[in-house]
């Protein structure tokens, strides 16, 4: 209820409220910094503060708001396991990691402040602070994955009935903004048509697949909620796809107490099972940077430019250097921090596949076709003519001009000549950064 002393007053109902530094930084930010920024942003957050006065309730709202916010950023990107590790942050503290923030349905009396805030925080700054607290974290974004929620109760197996109570409360789930988006089907005609309730507890990859693609999802997601005699679930969870492992998670979910049933706590159960699972595989390596040398066929400017744009978003890869430009493909020197199969399961969510190549890694876009051996580093097949460089005054598509220094490369005048031979490196086109960092693994046979 309102406090009898004030009288609310309704301000604009999306009024915002960011500090000028913020509106610049969303100006300048691309690639890989907007794809962190967006991941670094916690949307929706209550707050409701009473004061003295209107100004102090708002200012305690804030820094009540912010820790939420930065709790829920925590839960986001650490383990669930280690989000104790974190400890607790003075204000002080937390406002040097916040970049600004904003407001919407914000009203006020004479001693209370309600609204709903937005918090930016500062990918760099936070990455340093869980680095430096050996805090273990991760800040790929996946891309949609669509539940399949199967109930295996007394009565059979269900899945599209409309008698299924899981999928009924996949239907009805406020599901927290992760780093695994998730896709509840429809259960229309044509998900009954294109996948069984057999297919999908069998894991039927290609069934799954194609369901999940109409969906404008990757992977999937089997969800299995068994009905005990104690009113709990046996709950197990299986993600199936480019991106996932096929191992199955399993646990046991009550009614969470907060008026909801067993179902509705397994669902956000299962959505935290895939989040940790999600994690504790993408993992950002402090203090491990390696250079990986990948060939990038190029069919055309359009897919040369996709590819690069591509590279920017992914923020596994700190930078990239273009060290070789060809007719038909480019050499590229990618700096990751992590291991082979992070770097491999990021670029799934770009929509780019890491293939073996030639004596390194070749990246393609996906449904890209793949080129024969004789055109790998830009080898012309018999009797062609070698392709020219560019002409005086000009550079090649995708090139740095001298002095000049283009995203996601280092320093100005990076790109080697035309035709250049292809760096070596080390085995499989993988070598340390300077310091002595261990190489990643060669690309396995096959």
């Amino acid at each position: 209820m309102l406090p009898a002393s004030g009288k609310w007053e309704e301000t604009v109902h999306h009024r915002s409220i960011l500090i000028a530094s913020l509106m610049l930084l969303a100006v300048a930010f691309s690639g890989a910094e907007a794809s962190a920024q967006e991941i670094y942003t916690v949307r929706g957050v209550p707050v409701d503060a009473t004061a003295d006065s209107p100004s102090a309730a708002r200012d305690k709202a804030v820094r009540e708001g912010r820790r939420l916010a930065f709790e829920r950023l925590i839960d986001r990107l650490v383990p669930k396991g280690s989000t104790g590790s974190v400890g607790q942050q003075s204000d002080n503290e937390l406002a040097n990691l916040t970049l600004g923030f904003e407001v919407a349905d914000e009203r006020s009396s004479a001693v209370r402040y309600v609204a709903k805030m937005t918090f930016a925080f500062d990918p760099g700054r936070v990455r340093n602070f869980l680095m430096q607290t050996g805090v273990p974290f991760a800040e790929t974004r996946s891309l949609p994955v669509l539940v399949i929620p199967v109930l295996d109760g007394s009565n059979g197996t269900m899945l599209w009935e409309e008698g299924n109570p899981f999928r009924a409360a996949w239907s009805r789930a406020s599901i927290e903004a992760g780093l695994v988006p998730v896709v509840v089907p429809y259960a229309d005609i044509a998900d009954v048509r294109e996948l069984t309730t057999a297919q999908a507890t069998a894991g039927d990859e290609a069934a799954l697949a194609n369901i999940a693609e109409r969906y404008g999802a990757r992977d999937a997601a089997v969800v299995v909620a068994e009905p005990r005699s104690d009113g709990a679930l046996n709950l197990s969870v299986r993600r199936i796809g480019a991106s996932g492992s096929g191992t199955t998670m399993t646990d046991t979910v009550s009614a969470d107490g907060g008026g909801g049933t067993a179902y509705d706590a397994a669902v956000q159960r299962a959505v935290a099972m895939l989040e940790d699972a999600w994690k504790r595989d993408n993992l950002i390596q402090g203090g491990l940077e390696s250079r990986v040398t990948v060939t990038v066929p190029i069919d055309s400017m359009k897919r040369w430019l996709a590819i690069r744009e591509a590279l920017e978003k992914t923020i596994i890869i700190s930078r990239f250097d273009v060290i070789q430009l060809t007719r038909v493909e480019a050499v590229v020197d990618l700096w990751v921090n992590g291991g082979a199969e992070q770097l491999r399961v990021a670029l799934e969510q770009q929509n780019l596949r890491l293939l073996p190549g030639a004596g390194d890694y070749m990246l393609v876009q996906r449904g890209q076709e793949i080129p024969t051996p004789r055109e790998s580093y830009g080898t012309p097949a018999p009797g062609a003519a070698p392709a020219a460089p560019p002409a005086a005054g000009t550079t090649a598509p995708g090139t740095t001009a001298p002095g000049t220094t283009s995203p996601g490369t280092t320093s100005p005048g990076t790109t080697a000549p035309v035709d250049t031979a292809p760096p070596t490196g080390g085995p499989g086109g993988f070598s340390p950064a300077p310091g002595n960092v261990s190489p990643l693994p060669a690309p396995a046979a096959g």
